[in-house]
């Protein structure tokens, strides 16, 4: 980490901030880097993926109507929620923000949580295969997390 960061954060320290705090911000901004890099990838990867996700789908699940061109790009946008996330070093935004929202908006529209969820998982084999190892990792938590929480989703009743 930056020695001019550590000292402004040693510096705060001075007002009433306890230690414990003191080490997370310190923590929180030795893996800023390996975040924003992750925005970098992501940024430059979501050209064509909504396109190749789409095609991924239709080829593996051909008769899934919900696999549509618009819904490829919809997740393809998501990521960003996911990324906001990560970046704030917060899940309870990402639930907050997306998994609730899926949750409370799939059985309303009809759509089988399980189907939304397969699509993410395809979408996380083209995104391992295109961010770097270290962009990974930093990233796998929080899309496990919410593909996690579309399994808890109860499926629309008919």
């Amino acid at each position: 980490m930056n020695t001019w960061l550590t000292d402004i954060i040693r510096k705060a320290n001075e007002r009433p901030f306890p230690e414990a705090d003191v080490a997370r911000m310190t923590a929180y901004y030795a893996r800023l880097p390996a975040r924003l890099k992750l925005g970098e990838e992501l940024e430059r990867t979501e050209t064509g993926l909504a396109r190749r996700l789409h095609e991924e789908l239709t080829k593996r699940h051909p008769d899934r109507q919900t696999y549509s061109r618009p819904l490829a790009q919809d997740l393809v946008e998501s990521l960003r929620h996911v990324n906001l996330s990560v970046l704030a070093d917060d899940p309870r935004l990402l639930r907050y923000r997306w998994t609730e929202h899926l949750a409370r908006v799939l059985p309303e529209l009809g759509v089988d949580p399980l189907e939304v969820r397969d699509a993410y998982l395809v979408l996380r084999e083209l995104l391992e295969g295109r961010l770097t190892a270290s962009s990974w990792e930093v990233f796998r938590p929080a899309f496990d997390e919410m593909t996690d929480a579309l399994t808890a989703v109860p499926a629309p009743t008919a």
